[in-house]
């Protein structure tokens, strides 16, 4: 499998809209890995993770066949993983023709938001964006993958998702945005014992701990113990910290001087992983 990360920030982007604090200045004078974008990745070039504010952008700059992407798994309703508007562009008055339904995969408040861009707009062509309600721990078909979606510690007003994704042989745990897993996904982790080959994490607070909402560093390391204990990671399976924030102050070196002391990696955007 791989995964391309494009991009790896919290909402407010990396330099953060309207901020200049030490960091964002530290991003602006270093650029490359320390610019970041909202967060969205794709999995072997067709299936998409989040669509936010910055798809356009990182649509020119990577070059993605974005039409012909027909499945887009939503984490949850935060505009940096999901900026409904977007969806619009692939109704008829936009664009005469598309090759495929996109298929977009959600909570309930994803779908809620869907469709008041749609009833704003007038008209929602079905045959062009559709939409699937998803359950966590309720398996579905995606092309040739099984994906389960996992309960995320996130935003209470909505089920926010972790991401399962196998394509029958390699395994990968998209687990954002999420702080310390809740009982019921660690239930039922313990329960199937799924192996993973590949886990990207969240890692908002950076050096910080927090347990809820978002992770640290110091709580990867415990869910990492934690699913090792469980026998569904081992030492090959390869860890990457994702989904920064500039609030939490260290530019993407000082990240690597953090973790990679622990075997973990750390996300950038564009960066792919094959595993």
């Amino acid at each position: 499998m791989k995964l391309q990360y494009f991009g790896t920030a919290a909402a407010e982007g990396v330099p953060a809209l309207y901020c200049e604090c030490p960091l964002c200045q530290k991003a602006k004078a270093n650029g490359g890995k320390d610019i970041r974008t909202r967060s969205q990745s794709l999995v072997d070039d067709r299936l998409l993770i989040d669509l936010p504010g910055d798809t356009y952008a990182h649509y020119l700059k990577y070059g993605f066949d974005l039409s012909n992407i027909g499945h887009l798994l939503v984490t949850h309703s935060h505009s940096d993983h999901f900026y409904a508007e977007e969806l619009v562009l692939r109704l008829s008055g936009y664009v005469p023709q598309v090759p495929q339904t996109l298929n977009v995969y959600g909570n309930q408040r994803v779908y809620d938001f869907m469709k008041r861009v749609f009833d704003l707009e007038g008209y929602w062509e079905k045959d062009r964006v559709d939409f699937h309600l998803v359950t966590p721990f309720e398996s579905f078909p995606v092309l040739d993958y099984e994906v389960t979606p996992l309960a995320a510690d996130h935003d209470q007003r909505e089920t926010c998702l972790m991401y399962d994704i196998t394509d029958g042989n390699r395994r990968l745990l998209y687990a954002h945005d999420t702080g310390e897993f809740p009982q019921e996904t660690w239930d039922y982790l313990e329960t199937e014992r799924p192996f993973y080959h590949y886990v990207s994490i969240d890692c908002n607070h950076q050096a910080d701990n927090s347990v809820r909402n978002h992770q640290g560093f110091p709580n990867n390391l415990k869910t990492r113990e934690r699913l090792l204990a469980l026998g569904i990671v081992d030492e090959k399976t390869e860890f990457v910290c994702n989904h920064f924030s500039h609030n939490s102050k260290l530019t993407h070196q000082e990240m690597l001087d953090l973790v990679t002391p622990h075997g973990f990696d750390v996300a950038y955007d564009g960066l792919i992983k094959e595993f």
